[in-house]
């Protein structure tokens, strides 16, 4: 069988079987979060028993399980594994480390990767309840001081420490940073865990960017768009400090208008994107994004009016955590995207704080397939009463509306409604 010594969870796509080339250790901690691991690596540092990190991504191969398990997982006293999907996600691995824990004296913590319960986890761990509720608590709440008390308690259940205190409340929001006010306010929203993990880097060097071009910045972390504690916390910091444009580093569409927070706003959002792989494979690819960043980052927040403006970051084997023995994956900062992202930010600002009257639009309507009587043609929408509706819009907005004449066709000045004739095939 083809066999390939892995170097991190970005690469790997399960259907090769790797070697994670582990030595044995007394606790081994399994997730598929990037951020999880490189926040667990962080406060390992301070760590007294031995511990192994792994991303699940690496262990979707059958064999990989099987050499992981002989190599690694056997010499375990405690297995912790964070399942985001449950038992199916990872069915053949569940299995080799229930019938590990029935042979050994091994203490199995299988965990739900989300936020709710799972009693068939729950049920398939050997450690009490009340060990297993304080261990999900941790995970679930997030923030340094929980995945250090995570650590803790491993510590604790192999009786080489002190049992640690109950979970406390990471806020699922709150302000990253705050600039100094001038013109040009400029709202940066991005998810939590990109601070738990200390995958901060992009963000930090967009604020950078946008500072040295002269505009007040800030930058909110929130666990999710949808959850109304973010949802109020974005309204309060909004109402006091209006933005003119919002940057949204977060994936997936709102999808409701009312709930939208960042909408609400009545300002330019433009949608970024923290790649989810390496730099090398984006730009080799001819398709450039891989399928699920084009999904989650650029297709579903279209739905919600956002602005696409590039990506800024990608995926790197940022370092080799020797501790536990884990290749860290953070998020790798790109200059040039960054400055171009920066850019259309300021320009965005600018074009917001012109006077409306000033501003020149132009409708441009397609014109495929069909014949020029047929101008921006579509299922179930009046392109003509369309327009005809955007144009009086413009016109209550305070733009200058008329019918344009050859002069303003030729200029500009004016909104003005065009269309290019139709050609031929191989044309």
């Amino acid at each position: 069988m083809h066999l390939l010594a892995t170097t991190s969870g970005v690469v790997d796509g399960g259907a090769t079987a790797v070697d994670l080339k582990q030595t044995p250790a007394d606790i081994v901690i399994l997730s598929a979060a990037d951020s999880e691991l490189a926040a667990l690596a962080l406060a390992s540092d301070q760590f007294a028993p031995t511990l192994r990190l792994a991303n699940l991504l690496q262990l979707q191969h059958n064999y990989s399980v099987d050499l992981y398990t002989e190599q690694t997982l056997v010499h375990a006293k405690l297995i912790i594994v964070r399942l985001l999907g449950g038992k199916a996600y990872w069915p053949y691995g569940v299995a080799r480390l229930i019938e590990l824990a029935e042979q050994t004296a091994l203490q199995l913590v299988l965990l739900p990767g989300g936020l709710d319960q799972d009693p068939e986890l729950k049920s398939l761990s050997t450690v009490s309840g009340e060990d297993w509720e304080t261990l999900r608590d941790y995970f679930a709440n997030g923030g340094p001081d929980n995945i250090k008390a995570v650590l803790k308690c491993a510590a604790w259940l192999l009786n080489k420490g002190q049992k640690p205190a109950k979970a406390t409340p990471f806020a699922p929001c709150a302000v990253l940073h705050q600039g100094s006010a001038c013109d040009g306010r400029i709202t940066i929203v991005f998810y939590r865990s990109v601070v738990e993990g200390g995958q901060t880097a992009p963000i930090n060097a967009l604020l950078k960017q946008l500072e040295d071009q002269g505009l007040s910045t800030s930058a909110i972390y929130v666990s999710s768009l949808k959850d109304k504690t973010c949802q109020a916390f974005l309204r309060e910091h909004f109402d006091k400090k209006p933005v003119d444009v919002i940057i949204n580093a977060t994936s997936f569409a709102v999808g409701n208008p009312e709930q939208d927070v960042l909408a609400q706003q009545g300002c330019p959002v433009l949608q970024v994107t923290l790649g989810g792989n390496t730099e090398e494979q984006w730009r080799i690819s001819t398709a450039g994004l891989a399928a699920k960043d084009l999904a989650m980052s650029v297709v579903l927040p279209e739905l919600d009016g956002r602005i696409y403006t590039g990506v800024i970051s990608f995926k790197a084997d940022h370092l080799w955590h020797e501790k536990t023995q884990c290749r860290i994956v953070t998020y790798k900062p790109v200059a040039d995207r960054i400055t171009r992202v920066a850019e259309l930010a300021a320009n965005w600002c600018k074009l917001r704080n012109t006077e409306s009257k000033r501003k020149r639009i132009a409708i441009i309507l397609a014109n495929y397939p069909n014949k020029d009587g047929r101008i921006a043609n579509g299922v179930g929408y009046d392109t003509p009463a369309s327009t005809i509706n955007i144009l009086k819009a413009l016109k209550v907005g305070g733009y200058s509306v008329s019918t344009p004449s050859a002069r303003h066709s030729r200029e500009g000045g004016n909104p003005a409604l065009t269309h290019a004739p139709s050609q031929k095939r191989g044309s």
